[in-house]
């Protein structure tokens, strides 16, 4: 029986199968509680070689991303997201079975970072090949949503199986096949190279779409919003490596009230996400303009006070504002990339997402470094400070690029 591709497209399982996609797409940060007792079961290690134990997934996660698109094209999108939920469950796991063995659980960690790419680069591409207009804009809000989300509830489970011993934390990534079975039942395979821009449907009811057989390319646009991307993550993570030591290093509290105060991040993405698409039509093309100007403030801010619960809804604005930019500049991978290649343009972004977290940690070291000042709260100061220079650069591109519409 052929697909009905119209009814299909506004179909709610299908929504449900796409944003399963992104659910547990940070998967990899809910072990990061299990670096001390690793540290202390790998004592024949240095600190950095176990450090790296949680690290070493960015590596296997470029190189997925990387071939993403070419997986994709030749075998289709839906057998390549399974797969790599199958790949990254069955790697993600293996510490919690063989806790004792430093080298087979560096190899699983890269190899879960590849799995993970193959899923997390398509769970956009699915949302700008297969939605339009409002309906783009709210899924790829939801999608950062669903994600933060999916970030609570693994840190929750972490936290109650971390106390049964640090290997046990692993089991998590059992969860990865909650998404892969709901992709394998909600979406179609007819929609492998799918793209509502320039997909037909014959008189069968087939899809006729010849983007598989097209050569993907790429242009200085694309580049620029991976650069976008790259520096916006890289500034923002400083609040995941330095607001601990802040909190602590200034008396203000202990490493837990820390991590409590940093969860409002989350939180708070969560709601941007839902309400992104309702933001983007008051702000439009000012939206990640005035994200920024917020995020600079609330940085700067938060690292001037020492009032606990200033700091909270300063943490909690700056969340909000991260899970509007997220989605505005994924919003312009239509705009930007050339046709027939979401695939390569989604797996170039992600490429610089994950740099500028990885780059990150090195960065302000040298910003310490050059004003001679390591206090983690200058480097946040610096953080935000440097989110105005982004806001001159989002200006500039506004003006040189009138089509935006986010």
């Amino acid at each position: 029986m052929a697909l009905d591709v119209g009814k299909a497209l506004k179909s709610k399982t299908l929504v449900v199968g796409v944003l399963s996609m992104s659910l547990l797409m940070s998967a990899s940060n809910a072990v990061s509680g299990t670096i001390p007792a690793m540290k202390e079961a790998f004592s024949d290690y240095s600190a950095a070689n176990v450090e790296l134990l949680t690290t070493v997934p960015t590596i296997g996660s470029m190189v997925g991303t990387a071939l993403t698109g070419i997986f994709a094209n030749a075998i289709g999108r839906k057998k390549i997201a399974m797969a790599g939920f199958f790949i990254s469950a069955v790697t993600g796991v293996i510490p919690a079975f063989f806790p004792y063995y430093y080298w087979p659980i560096l190899i699983s960690r890269m190899f879960f970072g590849f799995g993970s790419a193959l899923f997390v680069t398509l769970s956009v591409s699915y949302i700008t090949d297969l939605y339009d207009g409002d309906m783009q804009r709210k899924l790829l809000g939801w999608r950062q949503a669903v994600g933060n989300l999916g970030d609570v509830v693994l840190l929750f489970v972490a936290s109650l199986l971390i106390t049964i011993n640090w290997q046990s934390t692993y089991l998590i990534f059992f969860l990865l096949f909650v998404p892969m079975v709901l992709v394998g039942m909600f979406i179609p395979k007819e929609f492998d190279n799918f793209s509502i821009r320039s997909a037909l449907v014959d008189d069968e009811g087939h899809v006729v779409d010849k983007s598989a057989s097209q050569k993907q390319t790429t242009n200085w646009q694309v580049l620029w919003l991976a650069f976008i991307f790259l520096v916006v993550s890289m500034l923002y993570n400083v609040m995941s490596i330095k607001l601990a030591s802040y909190v602590v290093d200034e008396g203000i509290g202990s490493a837990s009230l820390a991590t409590l105060i940093f969860s409002f991040l989350v939180v708070a993405t969560i709601l941007s996400g839902v309400l992104f698409d309702k933001v983007a039509k008051v702000t439009k093309r000012l939206t990640v303009t005035i994200s920024e100007v917020v995020i600079g403030i609330c940085f700067i801010a938060t690292a001037l006070t020492k009032n606990v619960p200033l700091m909270f809804a300063l943490v909690l604005i700056a969340g909000f504002a991260w899970g509007i930019i997220n989605p505005a500049l994924t919003a312009r991978f239509v705009d930007y990339s050339p046709a027939h290649s979401m695939n390569l343009t989604t797996s170039i972004v992600i490429i610089g997402i994950n740099i500028g977290c990885l780059i990150s940690p090195y960065f302000f070291a040298l910003t310490a470094s050059i004003f001679g000042n390591s206090s983690a709260g200058f480097a946040i100061i610096v953080g935000g400070a440097l989110y105005f220079v982004m806001v001159v650069i989002e200006l500039i591109t506004l003006k040189v690029d009138k089509k935006l519409t986010v």
